[in-house]
């Protein structure tokens, strides 16, 4: 029985198509169907129905495939092991997190590119961006009340927030508002903003967009506390409710990849510098 035979099955079951499982294995679909008749041929057993309406796995086809899955998964845990008993920090490492925090990774990410000049750094930024628990990137800075249950997590700081402007705008009447919107709307920043701030001028998803709006005096905003203290120029006007906005950033990475050394020296030097935010 041929393992590239297997993988075809268990790529048909996760990607539910011919056509994806063949993109995912870089093989052509009649490569593909090849190899799962080879598989038939070999055990004696239908794998693979094709029909008018589609292809479909056969009983023993899915039970092949599941068997194909889990052996999937322990090869990508042993060359994980592997990887991690490499003691040198080189070749690339991931991170993502949301756009607010790019002001503060230049001071961490420097010093790693100073220490570890082999290493390069993948940075990812957006409000979606790959998981740490599916391990489609190494390590994340997420903001959430505690790590997910198959993460390893290390708290950072706790992120506070306040209504910021600029003279120009506070002293506007009405005053008017700079919201992130739809991109935030299921958060409790969010939900806030659907509440408190009701004279929008300007939506934009960007936390550096907002930022650079209110301080060219565009309206004013609800900002972390953490950002606005980056520039003078915002005066804090408090606000109700923002106690019930407090949250936690945290830096994670997947449980069994945490000591590998290009993941430990990304987190090891995120918490030596954010750890310290207010």
């Amino acid at each position: 029985m041929n393992w590239d035979d297997l993988r075809g099955l268990d790529a048909l079951v996760r990607l539910g198509s011919v056509a994806a499982a063949a993109r995912e294995l870089q093989v052509s679909q009649s490569t593909l169907y090849r190899r799962v008749a080879a598989l038939e041929a070999s055990i004696g057993v239908r794998c693979l129905v094709r029909g008018a309406g589609g292809t479909e796995l056969t009983e023993a086809g899915r039970a092949l495939a599941a068997a194909a899955g889990r052996t999937r998964e322990a090869i990508t845990r042993v060359v994980g092991d592997v990887k991690g008993q490499d003691a040198r920090v080189e070749g690339e490492v991931s991170l993502t997190t949301v756009d607010g925090m790019l002001p503060f990774l230049g001071a961490p990410l420097a010093a790693l590119t100073a220490r570890h000049p082999a290493l390069t750094v993948s940075l990812h930024l957006g409000n979606s961006g790959p998981s740490v628990r599916r391990r489609e990137v190494d390590v994340a800075i997420g903001i959430m009340a505690r790590p997910p249950s198959d993460c390893w997590g290390r708290r950072l700081f706790r992120i506070r927030y306040g209504v910021f402007g600029v003279a120009s705008a506070i002293a506007q009447e009405p005053q008017r508002w700079v919201v992130l919107g739809p991109a935030m709307a299921g958060t409790p920043e969010g939900q806030w903003e659907t509440l408190h701030a009701t004279n929008v001028a300007v939506v934009t998803p960007s936390r550096h967009g907002a930022i650079a709006l209110v301080l060219a005096g565009a309206g004013i905003s609800l900002l972390p506390r953490p950002l606005a203290a980056l520039h003078p120029a915002l005066i804090d006007l408090g606000g109700k409710g923002l106690d019930a906005l407090e949250r936690t950033a945290w830096v994670l990475t997947h449980e069994s990849t945490r000591k590998m050394p290009r993941i430990a020296a990304l987190t090891s030097v995120l918490i030596e510098n954010l750890s310290q935010l207010k």
